[in-house]
């Protein structure tokens, strides 16, 4: 018999309802009503409970886990500038909507001028990656870049006349938290563009912490971290250093300079030493270090102090070798504070005994702008094999070629000094070589430490 396609179709979909198949999928057919309830039971043990546990729950453990590895946050706000708020447009430089590269805007800058965005609550000695797309429409490149960061200030260039993309890594310094984000055009009547940047998390910090106090108690010092220097040291200062006019409070260590009036213990007419023929003690403060307490070699230190900055004081954050004779034993001052006269130093030995080079420089504190003096700063020590660099709010201050710093032949001759251990001290003097007149000061007065932090690399 011949049967017609059509038919035999027809015919082979009876045969498999018959057997209780789908004629769509080539599975089991659908429970009837009266199908019995374990199949219910299956459902809800295998069926349901499969949905949540494995595809549910591999949704949010895989999916979203994977979305969130691969696509980083974007620190910036409005990285389009599509409305331009959290944006400090300047200068002449504007929101324009042609041409983009994202969105329906973009900045255009021209000579000189640009947008600045401020990003606060980064992590401090942590790496982010800066990307964006720019271009150029003359000779002069437009830029994208990072300053105020804790560290020289970083930037890429746009040369093409069409949208490129690019990107710089930074790292904030160690006391930093911020970052300022800009574009500028620095150069060229021609207009520069800029769109969709971008800040993301790059990597962790690559250094542990070594030492630190945070000055978190009350009262005096741990005699197990910290010594004090006693008596009248150094530099015909006026000040009797003694270890009660260093103590915590609040969260901070004070250095207190006061006026005192007893006899000097160690009164010795007869002397020539200034030492010991000065009949009495018109001054006290404290000078607190880490001397057969705790040394170091290589690493960063971080400092963040309020210091006085008044004509007759003279507070300090330095380092001295822990051997050879001063100066051979090098001495770094991370802060010297001359009455408003800010010194980063370096100094090492010479042909000449207690004559060493020095490596100076000096800052005015008038040229930081109103309300420095009210506000706590960040001094920094960087320490490698080969250069020490000194920082100031992530300025650099100082720098030196280790490779160039070997003594004379007074003392240790032919030794690095900064290539052996290095211990610390904080200290307020008085009056002396370099601190100038006390007697405009009103007593006590005060210099405040919030916190000594010491890092070596992983």
């Amino acid at each position: 018999m011949n049967l017609s396609p059509f038919f035999v179709l027809l015919l082979g979909v009876a045969l498999l309802q018959a057997m209780g198949c789908n004629a769509e999928t080539g599975g089991a057919l659908p429970p009837s009503d009266d199908t019995p309830s374990s199949t219910d039971d299956d459902d809800s043990a295998t069926g349901d409970d499969d949905d949540s546990a494995a595809g549910d729950d591999d949704d949010s453990a895989i999916g979203d886990d994977d979305d969130s590895d691969t696509t980083p946050v974007n620190l910036l706000q409005d990285p389009s500038f599509e409305d331009g708020g959290p944006w400090s447009v300047w200068g002449g430089a504007s929101r324009v909507n042609d041409p983009t590269q994202d969105g329906k805007w973009a900045l255009m800058a021209t000579d000189g001028n640009g947008a600045e965005q401020v990003l606060e609550g980064l992590e401090p000695d942590t790496t982010y990656r800066l990307t964006g797309w720019g271009m150029t429409t003359g000779s002069q490149p437009m830029t994208i870049g990072v300053k105020d960061h804790g560290q020289d200030e970083t930037k890429v260039y746009y040369s093409e006349s069409s949208y490129t993309e690019n990107s710089l890594t930074f790292t904030t310094g160690f006391g930093n938290t911020r970052a300022t984000i800009y574009a500028y055009k620095h150069t060229g009547s021609e207009p520069g563009y800029a769109d969709d940047l971008s800040v993301t998390f790059e990597s962790s910090s690559e250094s542990v912490l070594l030492w630190a106090d945070e000055f978190n108690g009350e009262g005096s010092l741990d005699p197990a971290e910290w010594s004090f220097e006693e008596g009248f040291v150094r530099n015909q200062e006026l000040q009797w250093y003694q270890a009660d006019n260093a103590f915590q409070e609040a969260g901070m260590l004070v250095i207190e300079g006061r006026e005192e009036d007893f006899p000097n213990p160690n009164y010795d007419p007869s002397s020539s030493n200034w030492r010991l023929n000065r009949e009495t003690v018109s001054h006290s403060s404290a000078s607190v270090t880490t001397k057969e307490r705790f040394s170091w070699t290589y690493g960063h230190l971080v400092v963040r102090a309020k210091v006085s900055n008044l004509t007759g004081t003279w507070p300090a954050i330095w380092t001295l070798g822990i051997d050879c004779d001063w100066p051979s034993n090098g001495e770094v001052d991370v802060m010297e504070n001359y009455g408003g006269d800010i010194l980063a130093n370096f100094a090492w030995g010479t042909n000449t005994p207690w004559s060493p080079t020095w490596d100076s420089s000096h800052w005015d504190v008038s040229d930081f702008g109103p309300g420095w003096v009210d506000e706590f700063h960040i001094w920094e020590q960087e320490w490698t094999e080969s250069t020490m660099t000194i920082r100031l709010d992530g300025v650099e201050l100082n720098s030196v070629d280790l490779t160039t710093t070997f003594n004379g032949s007074a003392a240790c001759e032919g030794q690095n000094p900064f290539q052996q251990p290095h211990y610390l001290l904080l200290n307020l003097a008085l009056g002396g070589t370099a601190g100038g007149d006390v007697s405009g000061l009103n007593f006590p007065t005060r210099y405040l430490v919030d916190y000594v932090r010491i890092y070596q690399p992983k």
